[in-house]
């Protein structure tokens, strides 16, 4: 059976969860996942609370982190056999009317995410996206390319859909703001069919603070360096061994 899971990471979205839930349900009917990593605000009675027998929820007692919360999603995705899995915050950055597209490009490719860089108009991004975060992910966007050689234009996008055959083969180990970029390395290393949807330029929190001491934008640009660099060389040794192995002439 071609089940279809959608993950909806929750963290102190009291103000949203109620909207967040009314848009999703209007666009996919299938089972949904929260997973509240600790909330302080009242968003886990809300989840209590909404009356839908395909809801499933997990809650955490504290806060463990962006990636550490997905990568729980993922677990609980290849044990419950879904085929299809779709990650979407719940802040109502991530537009649920983008859905039935995600659902049915993943009959085609092993992931698919959303771009909110892609065709997008330079006026929207230029009012709704911070200039620190724009300048990172052009930087990253680059290098990913020259390394590998591979275009991506917006490598930090949560919102994303899976093949389980994708999830059941991914080395993730980043637990924080890097999960997102790390995902995209992975899709690189295991060279599997991709492909991106424009998706609205939101930034509900233009000036929300980072944590795990990366408020610096240099700083943070140094941590997605090294998660870069990590796996590029995982890939260069790869790729020596496979040459090494060759049989001589």
């Amino acid at each position: 059976m071609n089940k279809s899971l959608v993950i909806c990471p929750v963290y102190n979205e009291a103000s949203t969860l109620a909207a967040f839930y009314n848009a999703i349900r209007s666009f996919y009917k299938g089972d949904i996942l929260f997973i509240d990593d600790g909330s302080k605000d009242g968003s886990f009675p809300i989840i209590q609370g909404i009356e839908d027998k395909r809801k499933k929820f997990i809650r955490l007692s504290s806060r463990k982190g962006y990636g550490s919360v997905l990568l729980m999603g993922f677990r609980f995705a290849l044990r419950g056999e879904y085929e299809k899995v779709v990650t979407i915050d719940t802040d109502l950055q991530h537009n649920p009317l983008h859905l039935p597209v995600f659902m049915e490009k993943l009959e085609y490719y092993r992931v698919v995410s959303g771009s909110r860089y892609l065709r997008a108009n330079p006026k929207d991004i230029a009012e709704n996206v911070p200039p620190e975060r724009l300048i990172i992910n052009r930087q990253v966007s680059k290098l990913i390319s020259i390394l590998f050689g591979f275009q991506s234009s917006d490598p930090f996008c949560g919102f994303r859909g899976y093949r389980r055959s994708f999830l059941e083969k991914v080395d993730l180990k980043e637990k924080s703001y890097g999960f997102a970029l790390e995902v995209l390395l992975e899709i690189i290393r295991l060279d599997v069919s991709f492909f991106e949807i424009p998706v609205e330029v939101i930034y509900k929190d233009k000036n929300r603070q980072f944590l795990d001491g990366l408020e610096d934008p240099e700083k943070r640009f140094f941590y997605y360096l090294d998660i870069i660099l990590k796996k590029y060389e995982v890939l260069r040794s790869k790729k020596e061994e496979s040459f090494n192995c060759q049989p001589s002439s």
